[in-house]
């Protein structure tokens, strides 16, 4: 296993060059997907290769934006064969980026125009105007991508046992982030005005994800936080696991160190471990009515493999 890794210092021009790359793919799948609560309609899928948009819906055909990141590509292509592929290489900036990419829309069929405003993103230049960000390092990406695929079987191992409503880890153009989570089945009204707080938060849950760093915190992490937020969570964080794990006050949630996840002797279940006692320490000061049918073991038992790998039902 590669534990290899970056600090977003190390590599903060490519870093948010391909951050803003997927946020304007990111807004084509907002502009034109079937809404959904807690933004789950613009979740963006990992895969062994890259970032992909999934299915967007155009007319009587569907497409995707699939980020090709292990051959550096982005392939904009539609269900009936359309495709336009744009190389990825330093010197390619946002504003380049941003025209390509409407015109491969049109070329495909499906015509699309975005707010060029960044989200969430330190630096507001608009898509269409920004020639400052233009670096990419193919190196770094791909060290990028192998961080959010073990990432992702981490948190997975977490989540994935849960039942009721979960989502499974998903990339989020927005935060340039890898999170999932378990709900609780209970209201919580957001008292908030902001859109995004508005429709992201309007049921009790429990967050997990890991993010790259940021002009913040420059150290990739794994994170767990519930919602509504606990003031008082914090005093709770000697009960964390592993014991480097620790609770961030800046931001109001626990936090657990990509390089510490590397450094345990088994990192995939030390990052569960992290989810795990998050979530205790989170039922301590405010347990879900349905606790207990939410963490219910699951009784598969173990099951032959089939021959090319899978298992029977």
């Amino acid at each position: 296993m590669d534990k290899r890794f970056l600090n977003y210092t190390d590599w903060q021009d490519t870093a948010d060059t391909l951050h803003l790359f997927l946020q304007m793919a990111g807004k084509v799948k907002l502009e034109r997907s079937c809404k959904r609560p807690e933004w789950g309609h613009v979740r963006m899928d990992t895969t062994i290769q890259g970032i992909g948009t999934g299915i967007i819906p155009a007319g009587d055909c569907n497409f995707e934006i699939y980020f090709n990141l292990v051959r550096h590509h982005v392939d904009v292509q539609n269900s009936l064969g359309a495709r336009v592929r744009m190389p990825l290489a330093d010197g390619l900036s946002v504003a380049d980026f941003h025209g390509q990419l409407l015109n491969a829309l049109d070329t495909i069929g499906a015509p699309t125009r975005i707010t060029t405003a960044p989200q969430e993103f330190h630096d507001p230049i608009p898509f269409d105007q920004d020639t400052k960000h233009h670096s990419y390092d193919r190196d770094a990406v791909e060290l990028f991508l192998a961080n959010l695929q073990f990432a992702h079987r981490s948190l997975a191992g977490f989540l994935a046992p849960m039942r009721g409503k979960v989502d499974m880890p998903a990339f989020w153009f927005g935060t340039m982030d890898l999170s999932g989570n378990v709900f609780s089945g209970q209201p919580a009204p957001y008292s908030g005005t902001d859109v995004i707080g508005r429709n992201g938060f309007d049921e009790k849950f429990f967050e997990v994800g890991f993010w790259p760093g940021d002009t913040k915190n420059a150290a990739p992490s794994f994170y767990a936080l519930p919602y509504p937020f606990l003031a008082d969570i914090g005093t709770y964080g000697s009960l964390l696991e592993p014991p480097q794990a620790s609770f961030l006050v800046q931001e109001s949630e626990f936090v657990f160190r990509l390089e510490d996840a590397f450094s345990a002797p088994d990192p995939q279940r030390a990052v569960v471990d992290f989810c795990r006692s998050s979530f205790a320490i989170l039922q301590r000061l405010d347990r879900w009515e349905d606790l207990d049918w939410i963490t219910e073991p699951l009784t598969y038992g173990l099951q032959p493999l089939r021959p090319g790998g899978g298992k029977h039902p």
